[in-house]
């Protein structure tokens, strides 16, 4: 007797279940996947495993394209682009499989647009329709530019007759849905597919199924798949009820790394319904229990023990109780540096300083972000990016001169709309040629967008530039800090990159950067810094 299937199997087959519905209809053009929003992963293992099963899932092919959308001709090129790359760099796993390679489209040229697109989609389709009922084109760009825009480029998808062998497919979330007036539009030609694929009634699920054996690990695991469900969709109440059951289990089966478990579990359904006292003392009820662990060589238990503090934090910090959550992000700094984890450290730290300037309490968190500065000094270079010291540097800016670091931040902001009108107009130059826009025309209004970028970029650059100059020179060591640690060019929050990817020695017009004094003293922490910084007053904004 074959064993029962896990409920992941399960939703993988019901996934292919509601596709092959859909597409049962031969007016369907495009399906609007709508799952729930912890649910990208089943769909991205539904698309996985039926092309690498043994046996196909389904017998369409799925192509999940992840390219990113700027403007609609930038999308069709890379689109095109990558299913070109993957062709090529699968040539000889076709012809293991006694697949043909001699797709000539891969190499053909097809106009820049939705239509030109689809054409590539479907001579794809055409030669290997001895392998595959559809191509099934799954769209998830990242990141997207206008999500107006990609609206438009499906809609110029749909407006003309979509290659019968060809279906293009969406991914919306219930929570948030954003294509139904899409779907509308087009009546039969699109239509949602409601996946209930939570990945909570998954787990608890596979619990149940797993809870099929005795004792104490089965029922508990089963409880703690309840915990789950429970803190994602009721009370603090029933949470808490039915946490209390699984702890008295892992309580007599000393269980310590489970117990911290629960308490922050039952900790963030408390912080929900703002009742930020028992959220309070689950945390540290889960620091003792983060303790218990520690004591006994649990190699998580360092770890748990800064979230306890992180959480209390969290919640001191909710509850508008700014000293109290700077006490705790603090030691929550103390708890990373032992165990020892840098990220938490410089996070800590940072948090602690943003909560005391938010108190008013300016020289003891000047001393905070320090440290956090401090911190990062012996991290590898390639990893201070992947922490908050950018933000902590641009908080230590901004309380040393509030107004200059406004006006550094507005400069982003300005040069984000400058880009987005760019693209905007190069999108509605595009769109007058039609759906087959020659190549050199394509080619004047991608050359003119890009002129705007390079110039809004200067602009930006040389203005950021000018700020910092003028800034005092507590200031300017923050911004040699930023220099040294994360890139040559940093010049403050948000991030202005080149809009074109290009390295510094590749800019038209590099600026003249401001002269900025030597930031060592700031590296050694609060203590190498002298007490007189004051802050710079609104006056001196350049």
């Amino acid at each position: 007797m074959s064993a029962a299937k896990s409920p992941v199997e399960q939703r993988i087959e019901l996934l292919r279940d509601l596709w092959m519905e859909a597409t049962g209809d031969d007016r369907v053009r495009l399906v609007v996947w709508r799952i729930p929003g912890n649910a990208d992963r089943m769909l991205t293992a539904f698309f996985e495993a039926h092309r690498r099963s043994e046996v196909a899932l389904t017998p369409d092919y799925f192509f999940a394209f992840d390219c990113a959308f700027d403007t609609g001709f930038g999308y069709s090129r890379s689109l095109q682009e990558q299913l070109q790359a993957a062709y090529v760099d699968s040539r000889e796993a076709l012809k293991e499989q006694g697949a043909p390679i001699d797709w000539h489209g891969a190499h053909a040229d097809y106009p820049l647009s939705a239509a030109g697109t689809l054409e590539m989609f479907a001579s794809f389709a055409e030669r290997y329709r001895d392998h595959m009922r559809l191509f099934a084109a799954v769209l998830t760009p990242t990141p997207v530019s206008s999500h107006e825009a990609l609206q438009r480029w499906l809609e110029s998808a749909l407006a003309g007759p979509v290659p019968g062998r060809v279906r293009l497919c969406v991914v919306d979330h219930a929570e948030s849905p954003r294509w139904d007036a899409l779907v509308q539009r087009h009546g039969a030609a699109a239509r949602v597919v409601e996946a209930p694929v939570d990945m909570f009634d998954i787990a608890r699920a596979t619990a149940s199924q797993a809870a099929g054996g005795a004792g104490p690990t089965a029922a508990y695991r089963q409880m703690l798949a309840d915990v789950m469900t429970l803190l994602d969709r009721s009370g603090a109440a029933q949470t808490a009820a039915r946490a209390e059951r699984a702890l008295r289990i892992a309580e007599r089966q000393q269980w310590p790394d489970q117990q911290v478990v629960l308490h922050m579990a039952v900790a963030g359904a408390h912080l929900k319904e703002a009742q930020f006292a028992e959220a309070i003392a689950r945390y540290r009820a889960a620091r003792e229990c983060a303790s218990r662990a520690q004591a006994a060589q649990h190699p998580a238990g360092a770890h748990m023990l800064l979230q306890t503090w992180f959480g209390e934090a969290g919640a001191w910090f909710a509850a508008g109780q700014l000293e109290r959550a700077a006490q705790a992000y603090g030691e929550g700094a103390e708890a990373a540096r032992r165990a020892p984890n840098a990220m938490f450290a410089i996070e800590g730290e940072r948090m602690a300083g943003f909560c005391l300037a938010r108190a008013g309490r300016r020289e003891p968190a000047r001393d905070r972000y320090l440290r956090g500065v401090a911190e990062a000094k012996d991290m590898p270079a390639r990893d201070r990016a992947a922490t908050t010291l950018p933000l902590l540097l641009q908080d230590l800016l901004r309380l040393q001169d509030e107004a200059r670091t406004e006006r550094i931040e507005q400069c982003a902001r300005r040069y984000q709309d400058e880009i987005a009108e760019a693209h905007r107009r190069a999108e509605g130059e595009a769109a007058a040629l039609g759906p087959r826009p020659p190549a050199e025309a394509l080619a004047r209004i991608e050359e003119a967008m890009c002129a705007r970028f390079e110039r809004s970029f200067l602009q930006v650059r040389d203005e950021r530039e000018r700020l910092i100059a003028g800034g005092d020179e507590f200031f300017r060591k923050v911004v040699a800090v930023g220099r040294d640690f994360l890139h040559p060019a940093w010049n403050g929050l948000p991030e202005v990159k080149h809009p074109l990817d290009k390295e510094q020695a590749e800019w038209e017009a590099p600026p003249q950067f401001a002269q900025l004094p030597d930031p060592s003293d700031l590296l050694a922490g609060p203590a190498g810094i002298p007490a007189a910084a004051p802050r710079a007053v609104p006056e001196a904004v350049a």
